[in-house]
């Protein structure tokens, strides 16, 4: 009994993943956020909202309130769209997950997918909270749209790229400083407790002067007056200097080791394309010199010679 093929192939296809099924929908929107046009006009608006929230606290923008608050909800209403576009595409951009809807509660709950979510608040909930106190705390989380420019930047990329590379020296660094921080500030409170007791009232205390003298700030709102309090001061004062150097130190490391590799891959990838270029001109010449003497011979003799292309073929893959 014959089967028609497609009899075969329905019932693989209900098998079949949703991501599969779907997944051309799914690389087409991805291609078109991942365009230029589209990433230059969404920044347009992140770059335009940002602007408008510090003109906003002004008082020269006063005439312009109504203006600026149809610009924020435009920019809302667009960062809404990209935010569907997105969370349907979730699956082309994580493509580890085995099904769509992993792929989208992953984005979902990942950094850039939190401050998407962040930047349409205010177009969900700006009516209910208009008349209310509870719409500056709108307004509050609506400048975190500022960390939506990483995404966008190749130089906030590069920072996060390098932070990851040495992340675990800068966890063994800033965890040192953390101890000194927390062992100069109780000595410091136990220090100077009744020598002042209204500035060193806590440990609490004793920890924001640690930072104030481990930082060098120095706000001179709180400071020890003891001869022993004094000593301590600036033994931190100099280890804070040698200590926040370190991490320092291992950033501009990274930093420098990413700039060198990355030249010396251009400086690779040039090399490479002119040794390929180089070879491909020789390939072409052969192929054209093959392609004269084999056109001579046909002219003298009628035919090609056999033995004369073997030789072209032998020296063109030779090359």
């Amino acid at each position: 009994m014959n089967i028609e093929p497609h009899n075969l192939i329905d019932p693989l296809r209900e098998k079949l993943p949703h991501l599969i099924r779907h997944e051309k929908l799914y690389r087409m929107i991805h291609r078109q956020l991942m365009k230029k046009w589209f990433q230059y006009f969404v920044l347009f608006f992140i770059i335009g909202s940002i602007c408008s929230i510090i003109y906003s606290s002004f008082e020269e923008s006063a005439p312009y309130h109504n203006i600026l608050y149809a610009f924020n909800y435009l920019a809302s209403f667009i960062f809404t769209i990209e935010y569907g576009l997105r969370i349907v595409a979730a699956p082309v951009q994580y493509a580890s997950c085995n099904h769509a809807w992993k792929a989208r509660l992953r984005y979902l709950f990942s950094f850039y997918g939190l401050i998407d979510f962040v930047a349409i608040i205010p177009f969900m909930v700006i009516y209910v909270y208009k008349e209310t106190p509870h719409v500056h705390l709108v307004v509050l989380a609506y400048v975190l749209i500022i960390f939506k420019l990483i995404r966008y930047s190749r130089s906030f990329q590069m920072i996060g790229t390098v932070l990851r590379t040495v992340r675990e020296e800068l966890v063994t660094a800033y965890t040192a400083c953390g101890i000194m921080l927390g062992f100069s500030g109780i000595l410091m409170y136990y220090i100077e407790r009744y020598a002042q007791p209204q500035a060193f009232e806590n440990i609490g205390d004793g920890f924001w002067w640690a930072i104030v003298a481990f930082t060098t700030v120095g706000y001179g709102d709180i400071y020890p007056i003891t001869p022993l309090g004094r000593l301590l001061s600036s033994i931190i004062s100099l280890i804070g200097i040698a200590m926040i150097a370190i991490p320092t130190g291992i950033i501009s490391s990274a930093f420098m080791s990413m700039l060198i590799e990355k030249k010396q891959k251009e400086k690779n990838n040039s090399n490479l394309y002119r040794m390929n270029g180089e070879k491909d001109f020789g390939t072409h010449k052969t192929t054209l010199i093959a392609i004269i003497y084999n056109m001579k011979l046909m002219s003298i003799y009628g035919r090609p010679s056999i033995s004369c292309e073997a030789t072209i073929f032998q020296s063109y893959f030779s090359e």
